[in-house]
């Protein structure tokens, strides 16, 4: 007697889902002029799923700190990654004046 296997889905060895490969450019909304006067290029920075007045917000932090923010689409993608126990950071690519240009990538 032989059998075959059954298909399987997702879980199993070699699988990545979504959250596995999410990257994207994006700069951060709302910076905070004294972190981000700290900054550098370079600089690899966790981001974080925080509170803040009654809404959920996706920050991106330096030494415990708030750095700025990240909206859009692919934040959104981001935050429920990071809800599921993913990890991710925010590596600074550019600083030019108060605008902050990252790659966000899993950690």
């Amino acid at each position: 007697m032989s059998g075959s296997g059954g298909g399987g889905y997702g879980g199993g060895p070699g699988y990545e889902s979504p959250c596995d490969t999410l990257r994207f450019v994006s700069q951060l909304s709302s910076p905070q002029a004294p972190v981000v006067a700290s900054l550098r290029p370079g600089d690899v920075l966790p981001i974080a799923v925080v509170q803040m007045n009654g809404q959920v917000v996706v920050q991106v932090l330096s030494h415990g700190q708030p750095a700025g923010g990240l909206t859009g689409p692919e934040a959104t993608q981001l935050r429920n990654c990071i809800e599921q126990g993913h990890d991710f950071n925010a590596t600074v690519l550019q600083i030019n004046g108060g605008q902050v240009r990252v790659r966000v990538e899993h950690a």
